[in-house]
């Protein structure tokens, strides 16, 4: 009689495989393990700076979270409709159609949680198997999964930092094959803070209109901009009808950790990505819903002081790194981050990032997770107070003057 009470963990039957976990693992995804390095050490007691995460300290304005608050005592807890609930959508069309000079239609808008989700939702609809998605190094860490998410290759081009991590358009052109579905930029820029400038983005969408592919556009940092000024493909001449744009409060109300963000479509397109909906996340809170509303439709001081700050935190951050000897500065004209180049140093972002930490107690992003193309660079938020920044700057130039 065979032993019915043997274990099933002696089995040898292998386990199955994550097939698809190649598309969106790799070097990247370990982008945040210092960050998490810092804050177990932070918990043990070590005086940690973290200049890594892009979350400033900043408090959500309280007329939000009121507007929040009030929405969850009357109930709003219930299934949303899954594009978005019609108010939400209708100031989203509102401040869009101010922003690109054109009528925007609530149809156009899909809600999120988050612009990381909306992001993943463009690519799973955009492209699939053997298909290529052209991204633009210094890049965002998730890019290349995202790209990846439905099986499609991810192209990256670099952008010179001599030319303030502009672009090379004839670079992106020639990329361009017909396996090619969709080109993805973020302006401003994580992690260079780089503000594209109006020539490239209108031979961007000339070069869409042409090869009849997409152009995604990630404007989270839309109004983070401290030189020149924010342009959207989606305003362009012969750009309404190639562009996906994803939006979010995060960054401009101080809202990261209520993940809430959108895509302004193509209108014969949006009612793909609301489908999609259905099987990603059903719908979005409803009193996020409504205080995402209350935030877009209400004069919001707080946020204009939030801006402010940021640039005086810029303006500092830069002044003192640009004292220390053998590294380089690239100064941003937008976002909360810059790129300091650390290779003159001997060693790449990986080490200096991960040194720094035990050495100073200062957490940056090593810059192998945003491109191979600036793995010798470090990402530094100014997302402290200046008396921390002020702080950090002095811990990196003697952690510099040591090696």
């Amino acid at each position: 009689m065979p032993d019915k009470t043997r274990d099933r963990s002696e089995t040898t039957n292998p386990l199955p495989e994550l097939t698809a976990a190649s598309h969106f693992s790799g070097p990247s995804s370990r982008a945040w393990d210092i960050a998490a390095r810092a804050k177990q050490m932070q918990q043990q007691g070590r005086d940690i700076i973290h200049l890594s995460i892009g979350d400033p300290d900043f408090d959500t304005p309280e007329d939000i979270c009121l507007g929040a608050i009030e929405a969850l005592k009357k109930g709003r807890t219930h299934y949303p409709p899954g594009a978005g609930e019609q108010g939400l959508r209708e100031a989203i069309a509102r401040a869009s159609s101010s922003q690109y000079g054109r009528h925007i239609s609530p149809e156009q808008i899909v809600v999120f949680p988050g612009a990381q989700s909306a992001l993943f939702a463009i690519a799973l609809s955009m492209a699939s198997q053997g298909d290529e998605m052209i991204i633009l190094e210094p890049t965002y860490t998730t890019y290349r999964a995202v790209a990846q998410a439905g099986g499609a290759k991810a192209v990256a081009i670099p952008a010179d930092p001599e030319r303030e991590f502009q672009p090379d358009i004839h670079a992106i052109q020639n990329a361009v094959t017909p396996a090619t579905r969709g080109i993805l930029i973020n302006t401003p820029n994580n992690p260079s803070g780089a503000v594209f400038q109006r020539d490239l983005l209108e031979h961007l969408v000339d070069l869409c209109r042409q090869q009849g592919i997409w152009l995604i556009s990630d404007e989270v940092y839309a109004s983070l901009v401290y030189e020149g000024q924010h342009l959207s493909p989606a305003a362009l001449p012969g750009g309404e009808d190639i562009t996906f744009v994803v939006q979010s409060l995060s960054k401009s109300h101080a809202m990261t950790g209520w993940r809430l963000g959108w895509t302004v479509t193509p209108a014969q397109v949006s009612h793909h990505i609301a489908d999609l909906v259905q099987s990603l996340h059903f719908g979005v809170n409803q009193f996020v819903q409504d205080a995402a509303t209350l935030a877009l439709t209400r004069d919001m001081p707080e946020t204009r002081v939030m801006q402010q700050t940021l640039l005086s935190r810029r303006n500092l951050l830069c002044s003192l790194l640009q004292q220390i000897p053998r590294v380089k500065l690239h100064g941003p004209a937008g976002g909360m981050f810059l790129l300091l180049d650390v290779g003159a140093l001997g060693m790449d972002g990986q080490t200096f990032a991960s040194r720094l930490l035990d050495a100073e107690g200062v957490a940056l992003v090593p810059g192998f997770a945003f491109g191979d193309s600036v793995r010798n660079c470090v990402r530094i938020g100014f997302l402290r107070n200046t008396e921390e920044l002020t702080e950090a700057a002095k811990r990196i130039a003697r952690f510099v003057s040591q090696v």
